[in-house]
């Protein structure tokens, strides 16, 4: 007979409801209105206070993955009680929860054990709450799904980074952290959105602890090959004295969903608000004359996030103007409608739009994932590396540069074709080849006004 031992809780009652009917309606109450991403991520990012203080923020980026069907879920935590070195899962085969039993995935465990890229420890777990806050909501959304509870000590991104890439597939990544800690409300808000803004513009494999105590996470995460050309979108971000009402020692809260770059990261309603925002800020810009001032706290957090996007403008099909971003440097909904104006008035392909030709102008927008290096050795090993209808594509070569959105592929839907057309859009030849070219391959999450 095979004996099974249980890690029993050690926050229940402080950082959550102890009893199972308060818990699960809690539980419950935080999934309420919660949105469900349009495609599953790959990883969130989730805070680890008590439900008091950022439940809403922890169900918001957990409700994410209600939709997705994942094999295993591993919840990477930092270490807030035992100095340790190394990543440390616990031994026990269950962990005990007001409202039920999580098992623990205790085949990925053992693989990763003999692979040396974790051990067990279960003095890292015994008084941590980092994993145990996350396991009631993900309870309540997978509760047949077996979890990899990892909580890091000290190690190096390369470490984070390979017990990522060796996860199996469909595992379903939880990165567990808190922003800024024990500063003023003001200061740790001003903080919050300087790390919000190195999270969503491709400096999180740098992040430090100061800036979110599971930076080891979050940025071994953002090293990995697993994370190349995802997206983040923020969901939401919160502070404790909005709780507490002390303004004067504060903790930071975030949540992200981090999806693959072709996946769609904005629902309906986004949407349909982001070609909102663009039509009446071009509407505006040719009534006045100047661009309107955006306020960009006044639209959802999904479409602040730092973004780079690309505006197409087409009337009857045909294109009248297209100008982008190929790298987030600003908040989404203020780079689209900046965008906007620069294809409507500053395209040198067309002459400026009017204001008679608003009506019968068609937006499109394309939000483009991080851009990638394509290794290839000539340009048929590139042609074979294209994905068409996907990829979209830089090219370079000397102080010639051309890029293609992955809409081009509808009216180029050949490789060869594609890349010759994009040859001669950086102002070389068709059949141009050096050994100084460089093509980097990106996605886009593609919408149009119906």
């Amino acid at each position: 007979m095979t004996m099974t031992s249980t890690r029993q809780p050690a926050v229940a009652g402080r950082f959550y409801p102890g009893q199972p009917g308060a818990l699960a309606a809690e539980v419950a109450a935080l999934l309420d209105g919660a949105p469900t991403a349009p495609e599953p991520p790959v990883a969130v990012i989730s805070p680890h206070a008590g439900y008091r203080f950022s439940g809403r923020l922890t169900a918001r980026a957990l409700a994410t993955t209600r939709e997705a069907a994942p094999k295993s879920i591993a919840v990477l935590s930092p270490s807030h009680r035992h100095a340790f070195d190394g990543i440390a899962a616990p031994s026990q085969d269950a962990f005990a929860l007001p409202t039920g039993t999580q098992r623990i995935d205790i085949a990925t465990r053992a693989a990763m054990v003999a692979a040396g890229l974790i051990h067990v420890e279960d003095a890292a777990h015994d008084q941590e709450h980092g994993v145990e806050v996350q396991l009631p909501v993900l309870h309540a959304l997978h509760p047949d799904v077996p979890v990899l509870p990892l909580v890091i000590g000290r190690t190096g991104n390369d470490r984070v980074a390979a017990l990522v890439d060796a996860l199996p597939e469909g595992t379903l990544i939880v990165l567990s952290s808190d922003l800024s800690h024990f500063l003023t409300r003001d200061d740790a808000r001003a903080k919050d959105a300087r790390t919000a803004e190195r999270l969503e513009t491709g400096a999180a494999p740098d992040l430090h602890p100061e800036e979110a105590c599971g930076a080891r996470a979050i940025a071994g995460f953002f090293a990995s090959r697993l994370a190349e050309g995802t997206r983040l979108t923020r969901l939401a971000m919160a502070n404790s004295g909005e709780v507490t009402g002390d303004e004067s020692r504060t903790v930071g809260y975030g949540a992200w969903a981090i999806t693959a770059g072709q996946a769609a990261c904005l629902d309906k309603d986004l949407r349909s608000r982001l070609l909102r925002a663009a039509r009446e800020a071009l509407a505006s810009s040719l009534r006045r004359g100047t661009p309107p001032v955006i306020d960009t706290a006044s639209f959802p957090a999904p479409l602040q996030t730092f973004g780079a996007s690309f505006v197409t403008l087409e009337q009857k099909g045909q294109l009248r103007g297209c100008m982008g971003s190929l790298r987030a440097h600003r908040p989404l909904v203020e780079d689209v409608t900046v965008n906007i104006q620069k294809s409507a008035f500053e395209d040198p392909r067309f002459r400026r739009l009017k204001e008679r030709e608003l009506k019968r102008t068609a937006i499109k927008i394309a939000i483009l994932s991080p851009a990638r290096r394509v290794s290839f050795a000539n340009l048929q090993d590139l042609l074979s590396q294209l994905v068409p209808g996907r990829d979209g594509l830089i090219l370079r070569d000397a102080d010639r540069a051309g890029t293609f959105l992955p809409m081009v592929w509808e009216k180029l839907p050949d490789p060869r074709a594609f890349v010759e057309a994009l040859m001669v859009k950086a102002g070389l030849p068709g059949d141009h080849w050096s050994d100084t070219l460089t093509v980097d391959r990106f996605h886009a999450e593609t919408f149009a006004e119906a």
